[in-house]
């Protein structure tokens, strides 16, 4: 009985998952191996056939990526000086961060523009890159932030008094221990950047140069019946491809996890 009650409270979580994670994957299966004419692999054909959407396909990861990693070496330092260093007010600082998250996406995007063009910054690919940074980096502060603030401080002090130099606190106790952030950080900002769509559009110059995958799946799906199928297809590449990622990363964090420590 007391297994049946708490199995009630789970239900609208289940539910929840059934209709915003499983039931958007089926449709896209569906579409993805479906047409007129009933079961096919002709999407998949046209896609692997399609050379400018392998080419806004590798676009997309190299840019997330490299966002993604400027966003890592940007936060790590001030989540490790908000956390290490007793910083009586980091709960302030911390929220400084994150305050231009409550604002709308649009006019934010707006105003970053229109500093753009106040210090000459033509759209294209420093734009894009700049206002990916600038959007992603409250979301990359915080896991950071969580796990160093949960590091175990006698850690540290069990390193110096084995006579470990600062750098080496930090390289083999520090660093390995805060690997679950990170990780964690990078794959809330590499997700949403390769799938971008608005940022891309109104940073990129609109045009074809800086199209990322969001705009393409757009298009794709605006296209008509082959355009959805289409799009599915590049839809279940990009989930494959992050949850590839996703599963490198975390066993990459097993490994540093294992070696973590000082000795």
């Amino acid at each position: 009985m007391v297994r049946k009650k708490y199995a009630l409270f789970a239900a609208p979580f289940i539910i929840f998952m059934l209709m915003m994670v499983v039931f958007p994957l089926c449709l896209l299966f569906w579409y993805a191996f479906t047409s007129d004419d009933g079961f096919t692999f002709q999407h998949f054909r046209d896609v692997f056939n399609d050379n400018i959407a392998w080419t806004i396909l590798g676009r997309s990861l190299w840019i997330a990526i490299l966002a993604a990693v400027i966003c890592l070496l940007i936060a790590y330092p001030i989540a490790y000086g908000l956390t290490m260093t007793g910083f009586k007010r980091r709960t302030t600082i911390l929220l400084l961060f994150t305050l231009p998250m409550w604002t709308n996406l649009l006019l934010r995007s707006i105003a970053l523009r229109n500093l753009f063009i106040l210090v000459d910054i033509t759209p294209g690919f420093w734009a894009l890159l700049i206002s990916l940074v600038v959007n992603f980096l409250p979301i990359t502060i915080l896991p950071i932030y969580i796990v160093l603030g949960n590091i175990d401080k006698k850690h540290l002090e069990a390193s110096q008094d084995l006579g470990a130099t600062p750098r080496k606190v930090f390289t083999k106790t520090v660093l390995p221990l805060s690997m679950p952030g990170i990780i964690a950080a990078f794959i809330l900002v590499f997700s949403p950047i390769v799938s971008t769509y608005f940022l891309s559009s109104f940073f990129g110059g609109g045009g074809s140069d800086w199209r990322m995958l969001g705009e393409l799946l757009n298009i794709q799906y605006r296209a008509g019946d082959i355009g959805v199928g289409r799009g599915s297809v590049l839809s279940l590449i990009l989930l494959v491809l992050v949850g590839l990622s996703v599963l490198i990363l975390n066993r990459f964090s097993k490994v540093g996890n294992k070696r973590g420590g000082l000795w």
